[in-house]
Parts: C-alpha cells; structure tokens; sequence
C-alpha cells in the first residue's frame, strides 16, 4: 500500500523537474509572438479600413458618373428634337466630355436647354473654373427652379464653393439644398459635405447633428455610410 504513495510523490518530483527544465528563452519567444499577432491585427484592421474609405470613393465616383450618364442622355435628347445653332453647340473635352468656349450670356441662356444650362456648369465645376460654374449653376437655378435637376444644381453650387473653402457660404448653400429639395437624390450628400465644412469652421457639434439628420432621415442613403471627410 505504501507503492502508490511513493508513486505520486515520483510523478510529481518528475514534473517539477521537467517545469524547472523548460528554457527561459521559451517564454521570451512567446512573448515575441504574442507582440507579431497584435502587429498583425493591427495591420488588419488599417487594410479594413482602408478598404472602406476606397469602397466609399468609388460609390461617389460611380454616383457622379451616373449623374452624367443621365445628363448626357438627356442632352441627346435634346438636340435630336430640336434644332441647335452652330454658337450654341457644345465642344467636346477631354475630361468631361463637354466643355464651353466662353462664359454663356443672358440670352444665350435664356435660349439654351436646362439640361445645355446645367451641363455647362457641371463641366465648368468638373475643370476647377468654380466662379463660371457658381454663374452657370444660379442662371439654371433663376430659369428653371423646378426643373428634376433642380436639387443637382443647389449641391453643386455648395460644392464650388466649398472647393474655394468658403466654408460659411457652402453650408447655406448645401442647407438650401436641404429644405428646398428634401426628395433629391444629392440631399444626403449635402448634409454629409455640411458636416464636412463645419467642422472645417472648428462647429464640430453642429456638425454631429448635421451627420444625425442624415442618418436619421436618410439611413440607407450611401452618404449615411460614409465616413465624414469622405470625397
């Protein structure tokens, strides 16, 4: 009866010699593994993130070149019914596929399409001439406020401005955007982009319940996605 006794009394000197024997480097290396796998997790969660901001700047990119899909078959339209002048004709760009000679008159204006109007402002924004685009996008606005792309042309007038980081200006126009046009398909991109230059002008709390406004009324709205400061 005293065998089992002295047997555990072996085993357990045994182990303790064993526990004794493991190396001190041993520990070091499980240290040295455990700081990879949080460097790792942490380069992770920077690729997700990234991923996102990218994934947000292609759904805007894809959301403008829809925006002149629709422009340019409309502009199509336009010309394929009635008849259009060789000085009301607009020259092809590299860059936005339309593209003014000069500045269009009140007249011209007066005589021109709301989409030919509206057009010439976008490529004029789209080219960085932010004061013809501010010109382009009020005639249309003064001559044709219930036009479907009424709402289109408020939040590019926000954005040329806030392109000139006239912060303060771009808020009332993106605000405007945001009483006249509730239904618009750039509403929430404007309360998005107001945030945005809030937060510019050091309001960051007004800025929060900018971003509240857009995500209560407009929840599954791409803009209600995205990160703020997101182009």
């Amino acid at each position: 009866m005293k065998y089992p006794a002295l047997l555990i009394l072996i085993l357990g000197l045994a182990s303790a010699g064993l526990t004794a024997c493991v190396p001190a480097h041993t520990t070091a290396d499980l240290s040295s593994v455990d700081r990879e796998l949080a460097r790792i997790r942490q380069d992770q969660q920077q690729l997700t993130q990234q991923v996102e901001k990218n994934r947000n700047n292609l759904l805007l990119i894809e959301a403008k070149v829809r925006d002149q899909q629709v422009l340019i078959s409309d502009l199509r339209r336009d010309l394929a019914t009635k008849k259009v002048t060789p000085n009301r004709d607009i020259a092809t760009s590299s860059r936005t596929g339309i593209a003014p000679a000069t500045a269009p008159t009140t007249t011209d204006a007066q005589n021109a399409s709301p989409t030919e109007i509206y057009l010439q402002a976008f490529s004029d924004y789209a080219a960085g001439r932010f004061e013809r685009a501010i010109q382009g996008f009020e005639t249309f606005l003064r001559l044709h406020a219930s036009s479907d792309y009424a709402g289109n042309a408020q939040y590019w007038l926000g954005e040329c401005y806030y392109s000139q980081q006239q912060y303060a200006r771009a808020i009332e126009e993106f605000q405007r955007t945001v009483e006249r046009y509730p239904q618009g398909s750039k509403t929430p991109d404007a309360l998005l982009k107001m945030a945005s230059a809030l937060n510019q002008l050091g309001q960051p709390g007004r800025a929060e319940e900018a971003l509240q406004v857009l995500r209560s009324r407009y929840p599954d709205s791409p803009a209600a996605r995205k990160p703020l400061g997101a182009n």
